[in-house]
């Protein structure tokens, strides 16, 4: 949603955020940052949390760095529920009571995850009698995912989140089918749940370049590598690949831009052809992506597939360059880069069917990109500003038809 804030004011929205106070170590996109900052106000809230998480990351997954790292996640999210953020709370209670004192607002937008935000939003809308606005960009109580340290931890959440949902005047989620599963299991109206979703700002269409050099066929993958995201497909095909002399460290490359661990490409024996870097900012991201051949895209299959879209498959549709996607068939992902005309995709367990993509487009060599048109479908229905402005006019009927909030 930070996005979102920075082109509200285009539609006559002045727009405050509240967050917390990141460490200057960890990786945010400093420049996106300071973009949002130059359109709207923000008010940072300190949390003792933040002294503690290391955004960006490497994170193990296997060996003692891989247990450790789970016993410690079992520990947080047993004691501070519903998030770690809690300890954000109180700060940021008293600045947004604050920052609504200073300035006048019409309306409160409070955006899951983290839950902590939930909680916030409902607390600075009730003070101040006004309408509550709740965003998902993810599922909360109801993921189907083993986020819970208990089923009680789990039930107390569906609580939580209903009392909130119930008492916000719209509710917001980022794909059709979560709107309307959100709106069955709260019991709420079906037009009170609408669907906003991610997309791409359509400035940066004009930052696509090609700076492609003679040499290695190169395979980018940009962003983070999540815990939950299954690699080991895509290592055993690049294996099988090697093994049959298909490729040569001389001859093909795969980069990481973001936070692989080592021990990933390690483990399979693979770690010769992978170049791996530092997380770059958003409008450096298109520098990273002019000097790949194709793209990489991996998503967790079944309910990101359904409710939501893969990390960076915007930037990469924008570039027209082949996208190999480890994806659901039939998902949101695998729908917008077959329409696109860009997607090479399997099943994210299919190593050999990935094998397969690999072997055709090594053996096509590099190819020219294809043209890509952000005014027609599919991009036509993600261009931010067409999504910013529905956000507007949301929130223009809320106040306007409920200017006190449902309290």
């Amino acid at each position: 949603m930070g996005q979102f804030a920075r082109l509200l004011p285009e539609f006559g929205w002045d727009v405050t955020v509240l967050t917390g106070q990141a460490p200057a170590n960890v990786a945010l996109d400093r420049v996106a940052e300071d973009a949002i900052a130059q359109r709207a106000r923000i008010v940072r809230a300190w949390s003792p949390a933040n002294k503690v998480a290391k955004r960006g990351a490497p994170v193990a997954k296997t060996g003692l760095g891989g247990l450790v790292r789970k016993v410690a996640r079992t520990a947080v999210v047993s004691v501070l529920f519903p998030d770690r953020e809690i300890l954000w709370v109180p700060s940021a209670v008293r600045a947004g009571r604050r920052a609504i004192r200073e300035h006048h607002h019409d309306v409160v937008l409070a955006t899951y995850g983290p839950a902590s935000d939930l909680l916030v939003g409902r607390a600075l809308a009730a003070n101040a009698s006004l309408p509550l606005v709740v965003d998902f960009r993810d599922l909360w109580s109801t993921l189907p995912m083993p986020v819970f340290a208990t089923p009680m931890h789990r039930a107390a959440a569906h609580r939580i989140e209903q009392s909130i949902v119930r008492k916000a005047s719209r509710l917001l989620a980022v794909a059709p089918a979560m709107a309307r599963d959100l709106a069955r299991t709260h019991g709420i109206a079906d037009e009170d749940a609408i669907s906003i979703t991610n997309g791409f700002d359509p400035a940066d269409s004009g930052r696509v370049h090609d700076a492609r050099a003679a040499g290695p066929y190169r395979l980018m993958y940009t962003g983070t590598v999540h815990v939950h995201y299954d690699l080991d497909p895509f290592w055993r095909a690049l294996r099988s690949l090697s093994d049959a002399r298909v490729i040569t460290p001389d001859t093909f490359r795969v980069e990481f831009v973001g936070n692989l661990s080592p021990d990933e490409p390690q483990r399979h024996g693979v770690e010769a052809f992978v170049d791996r870097s530092s997380f770059v900012a958003h409008d450096k991201v298109f520098d990273a992506l002019a000097r790949a051949d194709a793209l990489l895209v991996v998503e967790t299959p079944g309910y990101y597939a359904r409710y939501g879209y893969a990390a960076k498959v915007f930037d990469y549709v924008l570039t027209g360059k082949p996208v190999v996607g480890l994806v659901d068939i039939g998902g949101n992902t695998e729908t917008l880069l077959r329409e696109a005309g860009v997607g090479h995709c399997v099943d994210p367990k299919d190593s050999q069917g990935l094998e397969r993509v690999l072997r055709e487009l090594v053996a096509r060599g590099r190819q020219a990109a294809t043209l890509v048109d952000i005014d027609v479908p599919p991009l036509r229905d993600f261009n931010r500003r067409h999504l910013v402005a529905r956000l507007a006019s949301v929130l223009d009927e809320v106040v306007d038809s409920e200017p006190r909030g449902r309290w």
